[in-house]
């Protein structure tokens, strides 16, 4: 498990190789990233000097830096890419965002799909792909899937297929595949034990509960454990996840989890 002293204002940034401790800063309308010394990247906008502004998760993405934030009422993703910004308005209920070359897939929650009138329509698709230099969106799924989209919870990618997990009021919770390639959802699995969130190293999945990751198939069946650390696991304030690392974030420090060099 690797270990990372924290700074006043700091955020661990998730890559697929492998992530990093940004520090930033926020002064009026703009946004600082920090890699160590070097600015990683700068972004003025309005949103940014709203007193509710809060960065909630940032990844990195070839020479993409994407910050998944929020003012109070939107989540927004700000894109920063070669000294170019972009700015997309998500709405209310957004559960998990991915970035995957140059496109960003965004799934939103039950909040999200069926909540307040006041929400943008592209909520009620469920789940979205937003191509960052265009801006064209599209919509992934059918009405016949969105209405088994009780409550979305996290979704991981193995360059093939987007694995999404759902939560049901009755404890059948179950996972879906969206294939890439034939954009079809399929190979619905039940589940009989309970996750909290999904991760991928290469074809690989992973299942995580409490501090416990389990290495799953195609049909989320168990084939190997992972133990995380007990008392790391009770002293962290917060725990996040993003492509193959799981992070516990606690007051002075950052514990990582990184699948792909176990």
């Amino acid at each position: 498990m690797l270990k990372i002293k924290k700074q006043a204002q700091s955020i661990y940034a998730f890559k697929e190789t492998g992530g990093e401790v940004l520090n930033f800063q926020i002064e009026q309308d703009c946004l600082k990233l920090f890699s160590g010394e070097d600015i990683l990247c700068e972004i003025n906008d309005e949103i940014i000097s709203n007193q509710y502004f809060k960065v909630k998760e940032v990844k990195l993405s070839d020479e993409k830096v994407c910050i998944f934030c929020h003012d109070g009422v939107y989540n927004y993703l700000l894109i920063s890419c070669i000294g170019r910004h972009f700015k997309y308005t998500l709405g209310e209920g957004v559960a998990d965002f991915l970035v995957l070359n140059d496109e960003a897939y965004i799934i939103y929650s039950e909040e999200g799909m069926f909540g307040s009138e006041e929400n943008l329509p592209i909520a009620q698709l469920g789940l979205i792909k937003i191509d960052i230099f265009t801006g064209e969106i599209t919509g992934l799924l059918d009405d016949s899937i969105l209405e088994t989209l009780i409550d979305v919870q996290s979704m991981s990618c193995n360059n093939k297929i987007i694995r999404i997990l759902c939560y049901e009021e009755n404890d059948d919770d179950f996972t879906l595949d969206y294939d890439l390639i034939s954009k079809k959802v399929q190979n619905k699995v039940v589940l009989d034990y309970t996750v909290s969130g999904l991760l991928s190293v290469h074809d690989n999945f992973y299942a995580w509960y409490r501090n416990r990751i389990y290495q799953v198939n195609e049909s989320m069946e168990i084939t190997e454990k992972i133990i995380i650390d007990k008392k790391v696991y009770d002293k962290a304030s917060s725990i996040s996840i993003g492509y193959s690392e799981l992070v516990l974030e606690s007051e002075n420090e950052f514990n990582i989890v990184q699948l792909s060099k176990l």
